[in-house]
């Protein structure tokens, strides 16, 4: 019976992978797909089933290296061969975002229990994420790209202490750290604003003489950047068109109109801290507005419990003499130093940005727990064990209740908004367009999950420029269907399409599981000319 037990032991990490996918698979067809919410991923799309349709990224002379300035196209490069097998359907799309949440919380179940020398306390932390609704509702909005690269950043941490005896990577296992530390940055760039407090646990929880092992690791983690603006040289022919591109992508996007750091950006980190942690952000994409949780609101103050007291700890053991006892409390640091260089871009960062603070609002109260708990010395095993599973249960209730009133509200309302499930009925019905219609999105927010729920496969413009409606016509295009969000607009882009010899005889509404309007269509061919 023994083997029995110990490989029910060592599978236990799947326990919370299952209750994840669970709960990502519940109603995995809601919301509809937002614009950002599927953006890279819908290049795999484009990739598997070549067309003429418009794409995004960063231009590249060899192939796709970044989906922007900040960040991969580590999602597309999964999607080729995951939507190859599967499909492209909202569900698929679910279920490939969330191979990176797997991932995450494989990682933090071991590096709990490297930290904490228990499986129990493992599991409670695996398990109060996988059921954290601000950590599952993440990938159902563009969340997912942040924690995409937070699972890379939760590998490294792990790889960075000395390996088990048996452990399957132990050669060059500090050289992979740097690597996955460097891809983490890749996958996002803000996941670099955690490299302070990463340099620490690296020059605490690694010997010297592998440092610039760890940091040619991360160099080789980090060259897909480098790489992507090469090839962008490459592929302007020049520095000067090259700074000019640059130029005018930044100015777009503005990254740095923040002023440095100041009382009034500190402020506005908390804020955001607090609704990534809540999921008020989650729901405020998803459905308009927060769904008030006092169970979600506790979630920060777990946090900063947690960094004070586990800091706190940490200041005893340095002033006993007791370097080696500080070792399983530096991971406290890693939010400090977030949001320490987030605060310096101010309201440029929004609450996604924040979302790659959840891993710790169940790691760091868990450690905090293994340290007191060594404190105050328990008297036996069963009665910490009773200690720990009333915690668990009270913790994973209160996930599971507020997970049940999100997935209410979505059956309710099918998203609203840009997130409406009605994207998912355009998308649908344009599978059966004849090849002569064409698609126009003038306004941001429908082509990338147009392109990809169409497999790309139905013809479309992001604008309507006298120049790409000519050009649509020479491909044989007759039929119009122009998509916008506001009403107001209709007037508008019926004189837009006029001018350009498209007669609009149809308007159309889409609506939501509510019956509020939420985009419409004008729909029109080609006008004849008379002789």
């Amino acid at each position: 019976m023994y083997w029995k037990e110990a490989w029910a032991a060592r599978l236990a990490w799947m326990l919370p992978l299952g209750a994840f996918l669970g709960l990502v698979l519940v109603h995995s067809d809601l919301p509809g797909i937002y614009m950002d919410a599927v953006n890279p991923d819908f290049l795999a799309a484009q990739w598997l089933h070549r067309g003429h349709n418009p794409g995004a990224g960063i231009p590249s002379k060899i192939f796709p290296i970044l989906g922007s300035f900040y960040h991969g196209l580590q999602n597309a490069y999964l999607g080729l061969p995951f939507f190859a097998v599967t499909g492209f359907s909202v569900t698929s799309l679910r279920l490939e975002q969330a191979v990176f949440g797997l991932i995450l919380l494989t990682a933090l179940y071991h590096l709990v229990r490297r930290l904490t020398g228990t499986r129990a306390l493992a599991l409670v932390a695996g398990l109060g994420l996988a059921t954290e609704l601000a950590f599952t509702a993440s990938f159902r909005t563009q969340f997912y790209i942040v924690l995409g690269g937070a699972a890379w950043l939760v590998v490294s941490m792990l790889l960075a202490l000395p390996a088990e005896s048996g452990s399957w990577l132990v050669r060059r296992r500090v050289f992979w750290s740097g690597v996955f530390f460097g891809l983490a940055s890749y996958g996002y760039f803000v996941l670099a604003f955690f490299a302070p407090a990463m340099a620490i646990l690296v020059a605490c929880w690694i010997p010297r003489r592998d440092w610039a092992r760890w940091l040619a690791g991360a160099v080789v983690g980090v060259s897909p950047f480098l790489l992507g603006f090469l090839s962008l040289l490459a592929k302007k022919h020049g520095v000067e068109p090259t700074l000019e591109f640059v130029r005018g992508m930044l100015g777009q996007l503005k990254p740095f109109d923040a002023s440095g750091a100041s009382g009034n950006n500190l402020q506005y980190a908390w804020d955001m801290v607090g609704l990534a942690t809540s999921d008020a952000a989650n729901e405020g994409m998803i459905f308009g507005q927060g769904l008030p949780s006092a169970w979600g609101t506790m979630k920060v103050w777990w946090l900063v419990v947690a960094i004070a007291g586990l800091v706190a700890i940490g200041i005893v053991h340095v002033l006993k003499h007791q370097p080696r006892a500080v070792i399983s409390i530096l991971p406290a640091l890693m939010p400090i130093s977030f949001v320490a260089l987030a605060s310096l871009f101010g309201h440029r960062l929004w609450a996604h940005h924040f979302s790659v603070l959840l891993p710790f609002v169940y790691l760091l109260p868990v450690l905090l727990l293994a340290k007191l708990a060594e404190l105050v010395r328990l008297p036996s095993r069963p009665v910490r064990l009773a200690i720990v599973a009333v915690l668990a249960l009270a913790m994973i209730g209160g996930n599971l209740v507020q997970q049940a009133r999100f997935h209410e509200w979505l059956v309710k309302t099918g998203g609203r908004g840009h997130s409406s499930d009605a994207l998912t009925t355009l998308a649908l019905e344009a599978r059966g367009a004849p090849v002569n219609v064409a698609y126009l999105f003038p306004e941001w927010g429908f082509f990338t999950s147009f392109a990809f729920l169409t497999e790309n496969g139905v013809r479309y413009g992001v604008d309507i420029e006298p120049d790409t409606i000519g050009k649509l016509k020479k491909d044989g295009i007759t039929e119009f269907r122009l998509v916008y969000w506001n009403l107001a607009e209709e007037s508008r882009y019926r004189q837009v399409l006029l001018a350009s010899g498209i007669s609009a005889t149809e308007s159309r509404t889409f609506r939501s599981r509510e019956g509020q309007s939420v985009f419409y269509w004008l729909r029109g061919g080609v006008v004849e000319r008379q002789p």
